[in-house]
């Protein structure tokens, strides 16, 4: 049997061997999934990938473009992720052969005197050696290594798309802010002006005599309040403006948002998956899983670890001389003897990894189940909460109005104007906000269910 036909037959045969696995199967850990609490009041509708074009903004739709186009940490989760293709061609080049080359150039006599010391002198020889090896992954080590490469390269994938997710809700959630922001500004000038508006009457009837300086000194009070209230907005809407900036990837020396208020935004019902669908449909669910995954390849990598690993290669060498070329078959095992606990270190090492991410499999899992459920109380009682502080509004208003007609006439004191005045600004506040908290209850909602994330390819 020629050197070729020996190495063909044993390359076979350690081939075969070499389907043996030591990866333990992956077991997805048990979990509970009883259904929604609050989802009775939810629509279940399908989420769309681009969800927030249901709250029908323009400009929150150029926002939100930007944001996913020049964020920079989401620019730089996409680098990690080639990071990770990286290794896992580093890792898959183990399960393929490797080939060298080595050369060498000796001459004799520089001066061929005859034809004798022409043949062996005169004419330079030369020798090429060109190698194949393969290492044999007889108990799966490297095919284990690959197999979390690919898990740990998915698991990048879906920490970007978490990412994307999060940045998402942000975007459309300060972009309400900052309308909202501006809203409640709106409303402070207003209060202002009617504050002034007020000392204004003050003291012209203190003129008359009809009020004291008490009433005048209360209402120069109310006037500084009321001018501190806008400034504190107005610091609060700059910096809510600049957080948005960030968020979108531009200076905020030069951004702005054209918006004045949410009057015009639609209130989209998100959909309420059902518990066991939210589990394929969060992207952080899905990375804990793949993480757990390639935790699970690291203990058939450590096991192997254990085993002696082959490599075998024919050698071609070529010289000159054509009958001085060879084909020699050449093969080594390598077994681990004493390693001074080194391989059971790692293997206790990965094992225990393993087993801290399925209990953090299992606490992400929770935790989207508690978000689910918190988005979906707040869906319902921030709206409630809305309409309750809008009637506080119009009978707060009308309050004043009657405050400031009986104060006119001599009807009541000035401290019942400044108490209806101070109620009406505090109820047109509360519902302001409460009107920015209905908006970001749906956009807790949306990414709480995934925000219409889903697999690649699917």
């Amino acid at each position: 049997m020629t050197n070729f036909r020996k190495f063909a037959f044993i390359s076979t045969s350690l081939l075969i061997l070499s389907a043996c696995s030591m990866t333990p199967d992956y077991q997805r850990p048990m979990i509970e999934t009883p259904a929604w609490r609050s989802a009775q009041s939810i629509q279940n509708a399908e989420i769309a990938a681009d969800w927030w074009t249901g709250f029908e903004s323009a400009e929150l739709n150029d926002l939100m473009q930007r944001a996913l186009e020049n964020n920079n940490n989401l620019q730089a989760s996409l680098q990690r992720i080639e990071q990770a293709r990286a290794d896992l061609k580093v890792s898959g080049a183990a399960l393929l052969p490797s080939a060298d080359v080595t050369a060498s150039y000796m001459s004799g006599s520089t001066q061929a005197m005859n034809i004798t010391d022409m043949r062996n002198n005169g004419i330079p020889e030369y020798t090429a050696d060109f190698g194949i090896s393969y290492e044999l992954d007889l108990f799966g080590s490297n095919r284990a290594k690959v197999n979390a490469a690919e898990t740990k390269l998915l698991s990048s994938a879906y920490q970007h798309d978490a990412l994307a997710l999060v940045i998402m809700g942000d975007v459309a959630q300060n972009y309400f802010n900052v309308l909202n922001l501006k809203e409640r500004v709106r409303i402070a000038k207003g209060n202002l002006r009617a504050t002034e508006d007020l000392l204004d009457v003050a003291e012209a009837r203190f003129q008359t005599g009809a009020r004291t300086q008490l009433d005048i000194t209360r209402q120069e009070t109310q006037v500084a309040r009321a001018k501190a209230a806008v400034t504190a907005l107005e610091q609060e809407l700059s910096l809510a403006q600049n957080a948005l900036a960030v968020l979108i990837g531009e200076p905020p020396q030069s951004f702005n948002v054209s918006g004045k208020n949410i009057d015009a935004l639609y209130l989209p019902d998100p959909a309420a998956l059902q518990p066991a669908a939210l589990l394929e449909r969060r992207p952080d669910v899905k990375n804990m899983e793949a993480m757990l995954i390639a935790a699970n390849a690291d203990i058939g990598a450590a096991r192997a670890a254990f085993y002696p690993s082959v490599n075998i290669g024919p050698s071609l060498l070529l010289a000159a001389n054509p009958s001085a070329s060879a084909l020699t078959l050449a093969g080594s095992v390598i077994a681990p003897i004493f390693q001074g606990g080194r391989l059971e270190g790692n293997l206790d090492r990965v094992t225990a990894r393993q087993k801290e991410l399925a209990e953090n499999y299992q606490q992400t899992i929770l935790v989207a189940f508690q978000e689910a459920e918190n988005a979906m109380t707040k869906v319902q009682k921030t709206q409630e909460r809305e309409q309750a502080l809008k009637q506080a509004v119009i009978k707060a208003r009308k309050a004043y109005d009657i405050a400031e007609q009986q104060y006119s006439l001599s009807v009541i004191d000035f401290q019942d104007v400044l108490d209806a005045q101070r109620t009406l600004l505090e109820s047109e506040d509360q519902y302001e906000r409460a009107r920015y908290e209905t908006l970001a209850a749906r956009i807790e909602l949306f990414k709480a269910m995934g925000g219409g994330w889903k697999e690649a390819g699917e």
